[in-house]
Parts: structure tokens; sequence; C-alpha cells
């Protein structure tokens, strides 16, 4: 299998935005997915948004460890920038948007989706939708979390949905990201667990967030009001900075703010407990078991702007409508 290092993931994604103007001049949402390079581009007005990252190379060691993990990048609004991490820099498995959870328990065996590691990976197995139009741009792909043999021990149906909308102070439409995960067991009952900074759903800044630790947050009322991050321990403090609802990261990127507000479905298993960094990774986590006659699901909502940090007032506000839509 041809082997992809971080380089080449790099140049893929930059050769995919390129190749994919021409394509994607159409007003609305269109997508230009390139399987031969394992990437496929959104774009809304010929601008891109969003990026589904999908290589699978297990030829070495290097080239597993680039590709282990499927991952979304986020592109910044009007600056046609990838303002999320891929592999290497400051925690390498942390990737754009992702999921994992790094203790994956089943039949007596414990698997770490999150790191990676023995061989655990995550594999595209296929798209079973991709469409533009005026409103929104959608894909649905089957993913495939792997053990070391390349046996599978969950199914995953990931649905990802973009819709333009206004926020106050920003010139560019902001990206609402719905995000629906549907996790179905292979291997019997399966137990996650972990903890909040290594399992869960989570944004990854880029890395140049890592380098300056710019990051700051908002939080609803009744939690901590300071913008540094709040950093808790599961060990010393696992009851605290849980079940949130929602949470907002902003962060400078070469002069330009970005702002990443972050919601929780409430149906979600309980506690779930909200993790912030300085560099720019940020999500929850919960604990919980499935087996083969219930799947998991899970429903976010993210919404990425540029421009000046929402206020509480504002992200409330959109959280407020997540939640109603979620009883539609």
């Amino acid at each position: 299998m041809k082997r992809l290092s971080v380089l080449s993931i790099l140049l893929l994604s930059l050769f995919s935005v390129t190749a994919g103007l021409h394509a994607s001049e159409k007003s609305g949402f269109t997508w230009k997915d390139q399987p031969e390079k394992k990437v496929a581009d959104l774009y809304f007005n010929g601008n891109p948004v969003l990026q589904y990252v999908y290589p699978y190379d297990d030829s070495s060691k290097q080239s597993f460890h680039d590709t282990y993990k499927v991952f979304h990048h986020v592109y910044g609004p009007g600056s046609r920038e990838v303002i999320t991490k891929g592999p290497g820099g400051k925690y390498t498995h942390h990737r754009g948007l992702y999921v994992g959870w790094n203790k994956t328990k089943f039949a007596g065996k414990e698997l770490d989706f999150w790191h990676c590691k023995n061989g655990a990976h995550l594999r595209h197995e296929k798209m079973l939708e991709m469409k533009g139009g005026p409103k929104e741009g959608t894909m649905t792909s089957e993913i495939r979390w792997e053990d070391g043999e390349g046996k599978p021990v969950i199914i995953e149906t990931r649905k990802v949905t973009v819709t333009p909308i206004d926020v106050a102070n920003s010139k560019f439409p902001a990206w609402q990201i719905d995000w629906q995960t549907q996790l179905e067991s292979k291997r019997g009952e399966i137990v996650l667990e972990g903890d909040r900074q290594h399992a869960g759903f989570q944004f990854r800044a880029a890395q140049d967030v890592a380098e300056s630790n710019n990051a700051t947050y908002v939080r609803p009322e009744g939690f901590p009001q300071q913008t540094a991050p709040v950093q808790v321990s599961d060990k010393t403090d696992p009851d605290g900075h849980i079940n949130l609802g929602w949470f907002a990261m902003s962060y400078e990127i070469d002069g330009k703010r970005y702002n990443v507000e972050y919601m929780e479905d409430p149906g979600v298993p309980k506690p779930s407990r909200y993790s912030e960094r300085p560099y720019g990774r940020f999500g929850a986590f919960f604990a919980t078991k499935f087996d083969e006659s219930k799947p998991l699901e899970m429903k976010y909502r993210v919404i990425v702007s540029e421009g000046k940090a929402p206020s509480q007032s504002e992200v409330q506000k959109h959280y407020d409508e997540f939640v109603s839509s979620l009883k539609k």
C-alpha cells in the first residue's frame, strides 16, 4: 500500500482546495470527493468549509501513525485557511473534529481508539451519502473501528451537515456543523471508559494555537466565568466541570480570530465531563456501554465563526435553538 506521510497528507489537503475551486464555482454547497487521494472537500459559494480526511495506510509504522484516524478539518470562514490540526504537532493524535475513547472494553479485552495504540485504528469503509444544495451540505460515511488484526469492533455511521448562519460581530457567514455519530457493536457488550482528556467528541485547533497557548473560553451561567481554561483532572476532581451543555473557545491564527461553539445533546449519558486546554483542544466525555441490540447515538452542534468572541447570551441562544431542533 502506498505510504502516506504527514507532509503528503498536508500537500493533498492543499491540492484538493486548489483542484476543487473550479468544481465549486456554483452557488451554495458543493462537494469534491477525491477517492484516490482519500479527501473530500465541502465548499460554500466557492469557499472551503470542511475536509473529510480518510486515508488509511498500514504499510509502515509512520504511514499507519499518519492515517490511523478518520477526522474532519475545518476551514476558517472567510479565510480559506485550515484552522484545525492534523497529524504531528503537540499531541499528534488530536486531529480536527474527531471522536474516540481510550478505554474501549469488550470480551475481556481493552483497546485505545484515542491514541490508536497496538494497532487499534479507525478506517473509512464507504461513503453512504454526499450531497450539496443552496442551504446545506451533508455527508454520511461508514467508519470501522478495528483492532490490530483489522477486525471490526465498532461500526460508526457518521453524518455531518453544514448550514451557513449569520452571527453577531462577523462579516462572513458562520459554519453551523451538526454532527451525528452512531456506534454499532460488533463484539457484544462494549464498555466505553476513559477520562475527559482522552475520550469523547472533541475539537483541536491548529498547531499555531499550541505555540502561543492563546485559547480562551466562554461558559454558561453557573460555571466559572474566567476566560482562561478551567483545567480539571478526573483523578483529583472527577465531578468538577460537568454537564455544562455548551461552551465556546476563541483563538487567533495569523492575526485572525476564530470562535468555536460546542453544544451537546442533553440526552447523552451523564455525567458528561468537560475539558479545556490553552493549546486549543476542548470537548466532553462520558462513560457508557452498549451492545448489538441498541447502538449508541451521539448528537452535537459546532458553530465556527470569525471575529470577536461571542457573548454568553449569544451562545446560550444558539444552544437553546439546538436543543429545540432535537425535539422536532
